[in-house]
Protein backbone atom coordinates (compact mmCIF):
# COMPACT_ATOMS: atom_id res chain seq x y z
CA UNK A 1 0.00 0.00 0.00
CA UNK A 2 1.24 3.52 -0.82
CA UNK A 3 0.22 6.39 1.24
CA UNK A 4 1.07 10.19 0.17
CA UNK A 5 0.69 12.55 2.75
CA UNK A 6 0.03 16.32 1.26
CA UNK A 7 0.88 18.72 3.86
CA UNK A 8 -0.78 21.85 3.56
CA UNK A 9 0.58 24.24 6.33
CA UNK A 10 2.84 26.92 5.24
CA UNK A 11 4.96 26.04 8.50
CA UNK A 12 6.36 22.21 6.81
CA UNK A 13 8.19 20.34 8.97
CA UNK A 14 8.24 22.54 11.55
CA UNK A 15 4.28 22.78 12.42
CA UNK A 16 2.22 21.19 14.81
CA UNK A 17 0.66 19.24 11.75
CA UNK A 18 3.68 17.43 11.21
CA UNK A 19 3.91 16.08 14.30
CA UNK A 20 0.44 14.29 13.80
CA UNK A 21 1.52 13.02 10.01
CA UNK A 22 4.46 11.60 11.24
CA UNK A 23 2.48 9.84 14.24
CA UNK A 24 0.05 8.42 11.36
CA UNK A 25 2.73 7.26 9.28
CA UNK A 26 4.42 5.65 11.94
CA UNK A 27 1.54 3.23 12.17
CA UNK A 28 1.16 3.11 8.74
CA UNK A 29 5.02 1.93 7.95
CA UNK A 30 4.23 -0.79 10.43
CA UNK A 31 2.03 -2.40 8.92
CA UNK A 32 4.03 -2.32 5.71
CA UNK A 33 2.70 0.99 3.83
CA UNK A 34 5.12 2.34 1.79
CA UNK A 35 4.77 6.55 2.95
CA UNK A 36 5.51 9.96 1.41
CA UNK A 37 5.43 13.04 2.69
CA UNK A 38 5.35 16.54 0.51
CA UNK A 39 5.19 19.71 1.55
CA UNK A 40 2.98 22.16 -0.70
CA UNK A 41 4.97 25.03 0.46
CA UNK A 42 7.58 23.95 -0.97
CA UNK A 43 6.24 23.82 -3.89
CA UNK A 44 5.07 26.01 -7.23
CA UNK A 45 1.66 25.90 -7.64
CA UNK A 46 -0.54 28.08 -10.16
CA UNK A 47 -3.96 28.81 -8.80
CA UNK A 48 -6.95 27.21 -10.61
CA UNK A 49 -8.09 30.37 -13.09
CA UNK A 50 -11.39 28.61 -14.05
CA UNK A 51 -10.53 28.33 -18.27
CA UNK A 52 -11.37 24.23 -18.35
CA UNK A 53 -8.64 23.70 -20.64
CA UNK A 54 -8.05 20.25 -18.70
CA UNK A 55 -11.52 18.92 -19.80
CA UNK A 56 -11.36 20.70 -23.46
CA UNK A 57 -8.21 21.88 -25.09
CA UNK A 58 -5.97 19.20 -23.61
CA UNK A 59 -8.23 16.55 -21.41
CA UNK A 60 -6.58 15.22 -18.18
CA UNK A 61 -3.88 18.30 -18.20
CA UNK A 62 -3.35 21.82 -16.83
CA UNK A 63 -2.43 24.96 -18.62
CA UNK A 64 -0.39 25.27 -16.28
CA UNK A 65 3.63 24.22 -16.40
CA UNK A 66 3.93 24.09 -12.40
CA UNK A 67 5.24 21.07 -10.15
CA UNK A 68 1.16 19.97 -10.26
CA UNK A 69 1.13 17.33 -12.92
CA UNK A 70 4.10 15.60 -11.17
CA UNK A 71 2.13 15.93 -7.93
CA UNK A 72 -1.22 14.63 -9.72
CA UNK A 73 0.76 11.15 -11.24
CA UNK A 74 1.63 10.70 -7.77
CA UNK A 75 -1.99 11.28 -6.41
CA UNK A 76 -3.33 9.09 -9.43
CA UNK A 77 -0.33 6.15 -7.83
CA UNK A 78 -1.30 6.45 -3.99
CA UNK A 79 -3.83 3.89 -2.40
CA UNK A 80 -4.42 6.17 0.56
CA UNK A 81 -4.25 10.41 0.39
CA UNK A 82 -3.08 12.31 3.37
CA UNK A 83 -4.73 15.64 2.79
CA UNK A 84 -3.28 17.46 6.21
CA UNK A 85 -3.79 21.10 7.53
CA UNK A 86 -3.54 23.51 10.16
CA UNK A 87 -7.33 25.36 10.94
CA UNK A 88 -7.33 28.74 9.09
CA UNK A 89 -10.53 30.51 9.25
CA UNK A 90 -12.49 27.27 10.66
CA UNK A 91 -11.18 25.87 7.33
CA UNK A 92 -8.05 24.63 5.26
CA UNK A 93 -4.94 26.41 4.35
CA UNK A 94 -4.69 28.53 1.12
CA UNK A 95 -2.18 26.74 -0.24
CA UNK A 96 -4.27 23.43 0.52
CA UNK A 97 -7.26 24.79 -1.29
CA UNK A 98 -5.18 25.39 -4.05
CA UNK A 99 -4.00 22.05 -4.20
CA UNK A 100 -7.13 20.60 -4.21
CA UNK A 101 -8.44 23.06 -6.81
CA UNK A 102 -5.77 21.64 -9.23
CA UNK A 103 -6.93 17.97 -8.72
CA UNK A 104 -9.80 19.18 -11.20
CA UNK A 105 -7.82 17.26 -14.34
CA UNK A 106 -8.65 13.95 -12.28
CA UNK A 107 -12.42 14.88 -13.03
CA UNK A 108 -14.28 14.16 -16.05
CA UNK A 109 -16.74 17.02 -17.45
CA UNK A 110 -19.62 14.95 -17.44
CA UNK A 111 -22.59 15.39 -14.75
CA UNK A 112 -23.75 11.95 -13.75
CA UNK A 113 -25.95 10.48 -11.46
CA UNK A 114 -23.66 8.08 -9.30
CA UNK A 115 -25.40 6.47 -6.21
CA UNK A 116 -28.24 9.23 -5.21
CA UNK A 117 -26.77 11.75 -6.51
CA UNK A 118 -25.39 14.06 -9.62
CA UNK A 119 -21.28 14.51 -10.03
CA UNK A 120 -18.40 14.33 -12.00
CA UNK A 121 -17.15 10.95 -12.39
CA UNK A 122 -13.32 10.27 -12.35
CA UNK A 123 -11.36 10.59 -15.62
CA UNK A 124 -9.08 7.72 -14.86
CA UNK A 125 -9.81 4.43 -12.81
CA UNK A 126 -6.00 4.69 -10.85
CA UNK A 127 -7.80 8.13 -10.14
CA UNK A 128 -9.44 6.40 -7.11
CA UNK A 129 -8.65 6.59 -3.82
CA UNK A 130 -9.33 6.89 -0.18
CA UNK A 131 -8.23 9.95 2.03
CA UNK A 132 -7.82 10.81 5.55
CA UNK A 133 -7.89 14.09 6.94
CA UNK A 134 -5.27 15.40 9.15
CA UNK A 135 -5.73 18.71 11.16
CA UNK A 136 -4.54 20.48 14.28
CA UNK A 137 -6.42 24.44 15.72
CA UNK A 138 -4.94 26.58 18.30
CA UNK A 139 -8.38 26.63 20.04
CA UNK A 140 -9.36 23.71 22.95
CA UNK A 141 -12.35 22.82 21.75
CA UNK A 142 -13.67 20.31 18.97
CA UNK A 143 -16.35 21.93 17.29
CA UNK A 144 -14.30 24.16 15.41
CA UNK A 145 -13.78 21.47 12.98
CA UNK A 146 -17.25 21.21 12.24
CA UNK A 147 -16.74 23.27 8.88
CA UNK A 148 -13.83 21.04 8.23
CA UNK A 149 -15.60 17.93 8.58
CA UNK A 150 -18.84 19.24 6.64
CA UNK A 151 -16.35 19.60 3.65
CA UNK A 152 -14.34 16.84 3.51
CA UNK A 153 -17.52 14.89 4.19
CA UNK A 154 -19.02 16.48 1.05
CA UNK A 155 -15.61 15.33 -0.67
CA UNK A 156 -16.18 11.50 0.12
CA UNK A 157 -19.88 11.69 -1.54
CA UNK A 158 -17.69 12.11 -4.93
CA UNK A 159 -17.17 8.79 -7.27
CA UNK A 160 -13.35 8.92 -6.78
CA UNK A 161 -12.93 8.89 -3.21
CA UNK A 162 -13.63 7.48 0.35
CA UNK A 163 -12.82 8.88 3.60
CA UNK A 164 -10.87 6.53 6.07
CA UNK A 165 -11.29 8.87 9.02
CA UNK A 166 -10.33 11.95 9.96
CA UNK A 167 -7.89 13.08 12.66
CA UNK A 168 -8.74 16.68 14.05
CA UNK A 169 -6.63 17.60 16.95
CA UNK A 170 -8.08 20.67 18.82
CA UNK A 171 -5.40 22.77 21.26
CA UNK A 172 -2.86 21.66 18.95
CA UNK A 173 0.09 23.74 19.75
CA UNK A 174 0.51 21.58 22.64
CA UNK A 175 2.12 19.53 20.77
CA UNK A 176 5.22 21.37 20.76
CA UNK A 177 5.07 23.14 23.98
CA UNK A 178 8.13 22.03 26.12
CA UNK A 179 7.53 20.26 28.83
CA UNK A 180 4.32 18.87 27.53
CA UNK A 181 5.02 15.28 25.65
CA UNK A 182 3.91 13.47 28.20
CA UNK A 183 0.62 14.80 28.24
CA UNK A 184 0.16 14.79 24.57
CA UNK A 185 1.23 11.18 23.95
CA UNK A 186 -2.16 9.58 24.61
CA UNK A 187 -2.96 11.42 21.40
CA UNK A 188 -0.09 10.62 19.27
CA UNK A 189 -0.04 7.18 20.63
CA UNK A 190 -4.06 7.26 19.73
CA UNK A 191 -2.68 8.59 15.90
CA UNK A 192 0.06 5.55 15.08
CA UNK A 193 -2.90 2.99 16.08
CA UNK A 194 -4.97 5.24 13.49
CA UNK A 195 -2.44 4.82 10.84
CA UNK A 196 -1.75 1.08 11.33
CA UNK A 197 -6.04 0.36 10.78
CA UNK A 198 -5.83 2.41 7.93
CA UNK A 199 -3.26 0.01 6.47
CA UNK A 200 -5.17 -3.03 7.99
CA UNK A 201 -8.28 -2.30 7.82
CA UNK A 202 -9.29 -0.26 5.43
CA UNK A 203 -10.53 2.53 8.04
CA UNK A 204 -9.71 4.51 11.67
CA UNK A 205 -11.76 2.22 14.02
CA UNK A 206 -14.49 3.76 15.92
CA UNK A 207 -12.81 3.25 19.12
CA UNK A 208 -9.42 4.71 17.64
CA UNK A 209 -11.45 7.84 16.20
CA UNK A 210 -13.26 8.33 19.72
CA UNK A 211 -10.46 9.32 20.89
CA UNK A 212 -9.18 11.37 18.26
CA UNK A 213 -12.13 13.15 18.81
CA UNK A 214 -11.04 14.34 22.33
CA UNK A 215 -9.14 17.78 22.90
CA UNK A 216 -5.81 17.72 23.81
CA UNK A 217 -7.01 20.73 26.60
CA UNK A 218 -8.03 19.13 29.88
CA UNK A 219 -9.04 22.87 30.96
CA UNK A 220 -10.35 24.92 28.39
CA UNK A 221 -9.73 28.21 30.62
CA UNK A 222 -6.27 27.29 31.70
CA UNK A 223 -5.06 26.14 27.98
CA UNK A 224 -6.79 29.96 27.01
CA UNK A 225 -4.47 31.68 29.46
CA UNK A 226 -1.48 30.21 28.72
CA UNK A 227 -1.89 30.83 24.95
CA UNK A 228 -2.97 34.66 26.08
CA UNK A 229 -0.11 35.26 27.92
CA UNK A 230 2.13 34.10 25.29
CA UNK A 231 0.57 36.87 23.41
CA UNK A 232 1.37 39.09 25.72
CA UNK A 233 4.88 38.16 26.15
CA UNK A 234 5.53 38.79 22.86
CA UNK A 235 4.23 42.36 22.73
CA UNK A 236 0.00 41.91 21.49
CA UNK A 237 -1.98 44.10 23.66
CA UNK A 238 -4.98 41.77 23.75
CA UNK A 239 -8.21 43.72 24.64
CA UNK A 240 -8.98 42.15 27.85
CA UNK A 241 -5.86 41.80 29.35
CA UNK A 242 -6.03 44.48 32.34
CA UNK A 243 -9.40 43.60 33.38
CA UNK A 244 -8.90 41.45 36.58
CA UNK A 245 -11.10 40.14 38.78
CA UNK A 246 -11.65 41.91 42.23
CA UNK A 247 -9.03 42.20 45.34
CA UNK A 248 -10.52 41.74 48.78
CA UNK A 249 -8.93 45.04 50.13
CA UNK A 250 -5.42 45.14 51.52
CA UNK A 251 -4.07 43.00 54.72
CA UNK A 252 -1.31 45.43 56.40
CA UNK A 253 1.84 44.68 54.50
CA UNK A 254 4.80 43.42 56.64
CA UNK A 255 8.15 43.36 54.89
CA UNK A 256 10.11 40.03 54.59
CA UNK A 257 13.64 40.70 55.08
CA UNK A 258 15.65 39.72 51.63
CA UNK A 259 17.84 36.18 51.75
CA UNK A 260 16.08 34.36 54.19
CA UNK A 261 15.25 31.17 52.64
CA UNK A 262 13.70 28.41 55.09
CA UNK A 263 12.23 25.69 52.36
CA UNK A 264 8.76 27.43 51.98
CA UNK A 265 7.30 29.66 49.58
CA UNK A 266 7.35 32.95 51.93
CA UNK A 267 11.24 31.80 52.19
CA UNK A 268 10.94 31.79 48.69
CA UNK A 269 9.66 35.24 48.04
CA UNK A 270 12.44 36.25 50.36
CA UNK A 271 15.07 34.89 48.40
CA UNK A 272 13.50 36.09 45.06
CA UNK A 273 13.40 39.92 46.66
CA UNK A 274 17.18 39.32 46.88
CA UNK A 275 17.86 38.71 43.14
CA UNK A 276 19.17 41.10 40.87
CA UNK A 277 16.77 41.84 38.40
CA UNK A 278 17.87 41.86 34.53
CA UNK A 279 18.00 45.30 32.58
CA UNK A 280 14.65 44.36 30.92
CA UNK A 281 12.91 45.44 34.39
CA UNK A 282 14.07 48.99 34.95
CA UNK A 283 10.92 50.19 33.51
CA UNK A 284 8.81 47.89 35.00
CA UNK A 285 6.39 48.72 37.74
CA UNK A 286 4.16 45.76 38.61
CA UNK A 287 3.23 43.54 41.58
CA UNK A 288 3.08 39.76 42.20
CA UNK A 289 0.63 38.06 44.81
CA UNK A 290 1.18 35.01 45.94
CA UNK A 291 -2.55 33.09 47.18
CA UNK A 292 -0.41 30.26 48.89
CA UNK A 293 -3.52 27.38 49.55
CA UNK A 294 -1.56 25.27 52.28
CA UNK A 295 0.91 27.63 53.81
CA UNK A 296 0.21 29.99 56.44
CA UNK A 297 -0.41 32.99 56.13
CA UNK A 298 0.18 32.01 52.60
CA UNK A 299 -0.45 35.80 51.61
CA UNK A 300 2.60 37.57 49.76
CA UNK A 301 3.76 39.81 47.29
CA UNK A 302 6.76 40.76 45.47
CA UNK A 303 6.71 45.02 44.30
CA UNK A 304 9.04 45.60 41.37
CA UNK A 305 9.71 49.48 41.00
CA UNK A 306 12.87 50.51 38.68
CA UNK A 307 14.98 47.71 38.88
CA UNK A 308 14.56 46.66 42.48
CA UNK A 309 12.16 44.52 43.76
CA UNK A 310 10.73 44.47 47.96
CA UNK A 311 8.80 41.34 49.29
CA UNK A 312 5.76 41.76 51.52
CA UNK A 313 3.88 39.53 53.43
CA UNK A 314 -0.11 40.15 53.14
CA UNK A 315 -2.17 41.28 50.13
CA UNK A 316 -2.09 43.81 47.98
CA UNK A 317 -4.97 46.19 46.95
CA UNK A 318 -4.13 45.48 43.12
CA UNK A 319 -1.72 43.42 42.07
CA UNK A 320 -0.65 43.13 38.46
CA UNK A 321 -0.72 39.06 38.71
CA UNK A 322 -1.68 36.83 41.07
CA UNK A 323 -0.60 32.80 41.43
CA UNK A 324 -2.96 31.06 42.95
CA UNK A 325 -1.49 27.54 44.14
CA UNK A 326 -0.29 25.09 46.56
CA UNK A 327 2.98 25.74 48.06
CA UNK A 328 4.16 22.24 46.66
CA UNK A 329 3.96 23.18 43.05
CA UNK A 330 4.86 26.30 42.86
CA UNK A 331 8.13 25.23 44.43
CA UNK A 332 8.76 22.94 41.73
CA UNK A 333 7.75 25.47 39.41
CA UNK A 334 10.71 27.62 40.74
CA UNK A 335 13.19 24.69 41.09
CA UNK A 336 12.81 23.27 37.54
CA UNK A 337 11.47 20.19 38.52
CA UNK A 338 8.14 20.97 37.15
CA UNK A 339 7.21 22.64 34.14
CA UNK A 340 5.09 25.75 34.74
CA UNK A 341 3.49 26.01 31.38
CA UNK A 342 2.51 22.29 31.47
CA UNK A 343 1.45 22.61 35.56
CA UNK A 344 -0.59 25.74 34.24
CA UNK A 345 -2.19 23.85 31.50
CA UNK A 346 -3.11 21.02 33.34
CA UNK A 347 -4.84 23.11 36.41
CA UNK A 348 -2.32 22.41 39.09
CA UNK A 349 -2.22 26.43 39.39
CA UNK A 350 -3.90 29.33 38.32
CA UNK A 351 -3.42 32.65 37.71
CA UNK A 352 -5.30 36.18 37.26
CA UNK A 353 -4.22 39.47 36.12
CA UNK A 354 -1.47 39.91 33.65
CA UNK A 355 -0.63 36.87 32.06
CA UNK A 356 2.28 38.49 30.19
CA UNK A 357 4.17 38.50 33.92
CA UNK A 358 3.62 35.22 34.41
CA UNK A 359 5.94 34.34 30.79
CA UNK A 360 8.27 36.72 31.95
CA UNK A 361 8.63 35.35 35.66
CA UNK A 362 11.77 32.30 34.79
CA UNK A 363 13.86 35.54 33.32
CA UNK A 364 13.53 38.16 35.62
CA UNK A 365 14.37 35.75 38.61
CA UNK A 366 16.95 33.86 36.88
CA UNK A 367 19.56 34.44 39.00
CA UNK A 368 17.54 33.25 42.22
Amino acid sequence: MKILAINGSPRGAQGNTDVLIQAFLNGARAEGATTEVVYVADLDIHPCIGCFACWTRTPGVCIHKDDMPEMLQRVRQADILVLATPLYGNMVTGILKNFIDRMLPLSNPAIEKIGSEYVHPARYDDGVFRFVVISNAGFPETHHFDGLRATFSQMESGPRAGCAGMICCAAGPMLTTPGMHDRVQWYLDATIAAGREVVRDGRITPETQSILDHSLAEDPAAYAGTINAYWQSVGVNLADSNDRPGVDEATHPVRIEPGVDDGSVRGLVSRLSNASLPETANELSAVIQFDIKDEDPGQYYLEIDTGRCTAYEGRHSAPSLTIHSPAQVWLNVCTGKLDGAAAYMSGQYQVTGDLSLLMQFGSLFAEA
